[in-house]
Formats: C-alpha cells, structure tokens, sequence
C-alpha cells in the first residue's frame, strides 16, 4: 500500500472512532446516574404543578429524571428503551401539560420511538464499521466495505438526528406557548450533529483510500486493466460455436460412387 493511502486510512479511522464515541454516549445518556453520563439529556422543561414530576424535568432516551443542586441529571425513572415523550403518560396528569402536546399526543410519541431506534441502527453500523475499519489498511476490498458500513450509519443518523430536532424543538415551543421554560440539551444535540459531520468525513476518506488502494495495485499489475473492466460490466452470453464435426454443425463426408450392374 502506498503511504499516502495509510495517511488517508488513519485519518478516516480517527474520524470513526470519533463518531463512535459520541454514538456511545447519545446511546448511553440517562442510563445510569454516573459521570459523564448523567450530564446528557435531549431536554429540559418547568414541569412543575404536572402530577407527581419535579420542578424541572429532563428527558433522555431512556427514562425521565430531575435535576440536582450541581446540574446533574438525577432521580431518574426506570430505564425503558425508545423511552416515549408523554409528559401526560410521564407524570401521571393531564393538568399543566401544554395544550399543543395533548392535541398531538400520538406524533410525540412516534417521533421519540423512531428517533431511538435510528440513533440505535446508526449506533450498529457504526461499530461494525469500526471493525472493517481495523484491518482496511492491509486488504484493499475492506476499504470500500468500511466505506459502505459507514454511508449506512451516516443515513440512519440524519434520520434520527432530524427526527429528535423536530421533536424537541416543537416540544420548546409547545411549553414556551404556555409560559414555561424549556431548552433543548445542547450536548445531545451537538453530539448527534457532530456525528453526522464525522460520518461525512469518514465516508469520503474510506472511498478515496479504496480508488488510491485499487490504483495502486492497477499500477503494480496485480490487476490487469482488462480484467478489471470486465468485473465491472454485466455478465453476457456469448455464442459459442463449436468445431467441426461436433454436435451444431454438419459435415459432408465424401461418398463412394456407386457400383455399376454387370448387366
């Protein structure tokens, strides 16, 4: 392999494992009441006066806690995967909760269940990307397969990174229309978009490291230009025609004259 398709390849690989960190942590957020994990949420709202929840709420994607005296999430709920935004369902009460939110109960809760889920997918491809990006420096073929990993992760987390946008932004407004304070988690938020940024990165990286590898190798002749545009067309079907005498074809074969009457 040439130096600079390693430069390229470590380059690429820094940019993934960056993207899978911060994968880990928007995953991870609110799961435990732990440094730095309970510093993470997608958002915070004045949830006072709403059945038994606290006077400020922060949700994250597994569960619903409060806020101690130094800014940490705390007294968090039990953890339920695709945790969904009811505050209603949440908190047990219907009274206080802003008006938009009842009205549209059902687009809130799809929203926060399909936002885990892709931020979920994006979190898989990622990892095993991670993977194939380990040994894409010594096999050339890893490259374009790591590169592929990756555009599959980078669409799952526009997905997921659009849908919890749209989610807790309309959620923002529906609490400010009532008066109350609310704000999105900023480092939620900027993780999730950061990531897209990283996974934009790699995937360039991981396709110009695969074009330097091929042309490398075209260059050395361990694959003959011929043989590399014919893996590329579609196969066809060509006639064959088979030699003479075979089975297709017909020969004549030279007769004797025939024998005259002695009459």
């Amino acid at each position: 392999m040439s130096p600079r398709h390693l430069w390229v390849q470590l380059l690429s690989f820094i940019f993934l494992s960056g993207a899978t960190l911060l994968l880990l942590f928007i995953i991870l957020a609110g799961i435990k009441e732990s440094n730095p994990l309970n510093r993470i949420f997608y958002f915070q709202a004045d949830t006072s006066g709403i059945g038994d929840a606290p006077p400020t709420s922060r949700w994250t994607l597994w569960n619903v806690c409060g806020v101690s005296s130094n800014g940490h999430n705390t007294a968090c709920r039990p953890n339920h995967p695709a945790y969904a935004f009811q505050p209603d369902i949440n908190f047990g009460s219907r009274s206080g909760v802003p008006a938009t939110i009842l009205n549209h109960h059902s687009t809130y809760f799809y929203l926060s269940r399909f936002s885990f889920a892709f931020f979920l997918i994006a979190t898989i491809f990622t990892g095993i990307a991670w993977l194939s990006g380990l040994v894409s420096p010594f096999f050339w073929v890893a490259a374009a397969v790591t590169a592929g990993l990756v555009l599959a992760a980078l669409f799952f987390q526009i997905i997921a990174a659009s849908l919890a946008t749209a989610l807790y932004v309309k959620a923002r407004n529906a609490f400010h229309s009532e008066g109350r304070a609310a704000s999105l988690g900023v480092k939620l938020f900027a993780f999730a978009w950061t990531t897209v940024a990283l996974l934009i990165l790699c995937s360039i990286g991981y396709i110009l490291a695969y074009r330097i590898a091929r042309a490398s190798i075209r260059a050395a002749g361990a694959v003959p230009l011929e043989e590399e545009k014919r893996r590329g067309r579609f196969f066809r079907r060509r006639r064959r025609y088979p030699p003479q005498g075979e089975s297709g074809t017909h020969v004549l074969e030279p007769q004797a004259p025939p024998e005259q009457s002695s009459f």
